[in-house]
């Protein structure tokens, strides 16, 4: 009687492999990740929720255990002077040509995208419904912010503010990415982005006219949510939250014990 080697699950095997090449890629790059994620969130967050949540966009990218990441076409990186650095650029490269980055980076922008976009019946005065999610990680009686540029850095997030996302999705994925104008478009096409190429035009208009000041400006530690600088709360607003949850917790206890004696008289 012959006996047949069990066949082999090669698609669990292959879904375990991409989410482990997803995990790589994400953790190679994290703080790269971080940053595109932090430029493409609306600044309207604040700087503390903006670091916050730039951290959590990125770490909800990684696919389900028991799901298989997709291949998409990684566009090419530029050749002109948006592309990244030398030596930034040699690391990019390698992780770039395969397709786990293209799709961790493209479910980081979904993800970033996805709190300016509202549903038509939505209240206006209410966050996006992404803003609502609760997600890690959270920091109590700290404020987290990066570190505070110049007069120049400044008004390139205010230009950033006035513009939506998917305009600082394109600008961010030309300057910090180094993408191609269509590599550009691709990408947010992906994204669900409604009409990219509109998106890519007034991309080019920010940072005139000198685009490689602008580029240097998201590299450094304004737009780092990875180097950041730490303040406390507001103490005094915490220090009567604390006394209110004080007193709220001996008069519970006071009602308690009230209640207990009326049971026990009766």
């Amino acid at each position: 009687m012959p006996i047949h080697q069990p066949q082999q699950r090669t698609d669990v095997q292959s879904a375990g492999t991409g989410v482990q090449q997803a995990e790589a890629a994400l953790v190679e790059h994290y703080p790269r990740l971080v940053r595109l994620a932090y430029v493409v969130l609306p600044p309207a967050l604040g700087r503390h929720r903006r670091v916050l949540t730039a951290h959590a966009v990125v770490q909800r990218a990684l696919p389900a255990a028991g799901s298989k990441p997709s291949s998409p076409r990684v566009p090419a990186q530029s050749r002109r002077t948006g592309a990244p650095t030398r030596a930034e650029g040699a690391s990019a490269n390698r992780s770039c040509s395969g397709a786990a980055y293209g799709w961790v980076r493209l479910r980081v922008l979904r993800l970033a995208l996805a709190h300016e976009r509202r549903p038509r019946w939505w209240p206006g005065r209410l966050p996006a419904p992404a803003a609502l999610r609760p997600a890690l990680p959270v920091v109590w009686g700290l404020r987290l912010f990066p570190r505070a540029g110049g007069v120049d850095e400044l008004a390139l997030d205010r230009a950033l503010s006035a513009v939506d996302g998917s305009v600082r999705a394109a600008f961010a994925l030309h300057l910090l990415e180094g993408l191609d104008e269509s590599g550009v478009r691709e990408l947010l096409a992906g994204a669900a982005v409604a009409d990219p190429a509109d998106a890519v035009r007034r991309a080019a208009r920010l940072g005139r006219p000198d685009r490689a000041g602008a580029q240097a400006m998201l590299r450094s530690g304004e737009f780092d949510p990875c180097t950041v600088q730490t303040r406390p709360s507001d103490l005094l607003r915490r220090r009567h939250r604390v006394r209110a949850a004080a007193v709220a917790a001996v008069l519970c206890v006071v009602a308690g014990g009230l209640a207990v004696a009326v049971e026990e008289g009766a």
